[in-house]
């Protein structure tokens, strides 16, 4: 307890950033039975990093800092958890994820194929918005520090039958530290407004209206490129022990349920109360704003995964075997491009089981069928330190 009370002491000290080195990210293959042992190793080590869910009969990732890599060692050979060592020396993976280079704050340099600061993508989206006539920026609110809150809407051709179209609304960035998730946002746009007449691309357009998020938490994302490279919360200050919920613990569907929790200190904080991130609030607004949205999906990494309704229960929806048909056949076309092979079904079968998710929060409240969340590459050997290339 003082080893951790003293770690806790130095990540309070300031400004200074967050560095890791020699902490591990170790792979646990938990049997059946296990799932207790792995709430009591957190319960005993509150500085362990999960960085998957509690899983019984699938890998778990956990991010041990140095200082606790020998006891939390004898603990899982004590409790025969089988463990493997995935990542070696955490801050070398963070060291190698992206190469130095000057700040690309015009469209002429903007490079899609490296990550890009928060302060990057909002000119970006002001010269896509300012170059591209079917690309309009869209800013429905603004963080608790006070970015805003953007979205690109790209839209092109009248609806065939003279309605509105239905639109399809694409988050990425909730969860800060996942980088290739806002990174994967902005290569979606690039290839919507670039799109020749004729093409696939062009064609999705025909038939709808596309909006897309790049930075749903743009404090967080800050916060990872300046402090912690690791942090995944908001930033907002609720006056408890730690800064931040978890924006995707924070939605009004069974929120406070299982998979979340009640510590502010943890990944998985849910706040204070529902819907209480300002963040989550405006992007309901947002998305209850647009009219004949049709479709919605949350992105985020990592373990490839195509995921829908329901999280917080083990209990199908009653469009299950619809949402099941687009789920393989997401997949498949995902494994069409490069023979990436992902996994599709039920958010609580696939990954884990949890509370306040924003996919179950859209299906059961505003009533958008075609709720999903898509977890990006790895299946965990960079994890969220994944390379650029």
């Amino acid at each position: 307890m003082k080893i951790f009370i003293a770690f806790c002491a130095i990540l309070a000290l300031g400004s200074a950033k967050r560095l890791f080195h020699n902490d591990q990210v170790l792979r646990l293959h938990p049997t059946e039975g296990q799932r207790d042992l792995l709430e009591k190793l957190y319960e005993t080590f509150p500085a362990i990093d999960f960085w998957t869910g509690l899983r019984e009969n699938r890998p778990v990732d956990i991010h041990v800092p140095r200082a606790f890599l020998g006891p939390v060692k004898v603990f899982l050979n004590r409790h025969r958890i089988n463990n493997e060592i995935f990542i070696e020396d955490l801050q070398k993976n963070i060291d190698q994820e992206r190469s130095p280079r000057p700040e690309q704050m015009n469209l002429a340099s903007f490079d899609y194929n490296v990550y890009h600061s928060f302060d990057e993508i909002e000119q970006w989206i002001e010269d896509i918005a300012g170059t591209y006539s079917i690309a309009t920026k869209q800013t429905f609110g603004t963080s608790f520090e006070g970015r805003n809150l953007n979205a690109i809407k790209v839209q092109h051709l009248k609806y065939t039958t003279g309605g509105s179209k239905p639109a399809f609304v694409i988050n990425c960035g909730v969860h800060s530290r996942e980088w290739v998730s806002p990174s994967t946002c902005v290569y979606t746009v690039k290839y919507f407004v670039e799109a020749k007449a004729g093409s696939k691309e062009a064609s999705i357009l025909d038939e709808m209206d596309v909006y897309v998020v790049p930075v749903s938490n743009p404090d967080g994302y800050v916060y990872t490129w300046t402090d912690d490279r690791t942090w995944r919360k908001t930033r907002s200050d609720n006056g408890l022990d730690c800064i931040g919920v978890d924006p995707n613990s924070n939605w009004d569907a069974n929120w406070s349920g299982l998979g979340a929790s009640s510590s502010s200190c943890s990944d998985l904080f849910y706040g204070p109360s529902v819907m209480s991130e300002i963040e989550i609030v405006s992007q309901a607004g947002f998305v209850a704003s647009i009219p004949n949205a049709q479709a919605y999906i949350d992105i985020h990494s990592y373990g490839q995964y195509w995921m829908f309704p329901y999280a917080y229960t083990y209990s199908v929806t009653e469009d299950d075997a619809f949402l099941r048909a687009i789920g393989a056949e997401s997949v498949n076309a995902i494994k069409s491009v490069h023979g990436v092979s992902y996994e599709s079904g039920a958010f609580s079968t696939v990954d884990y089981q949890g509370s306040g998710v924003s996919a179950d929060y859209f299906y059961d409240k505003q009533g958008i069928k075609c709720s999903f969340a898509a977890e990006l590459r790895d299946t965990g050997r960079y994890g969220f330190t994944l390379p650029e290339e």
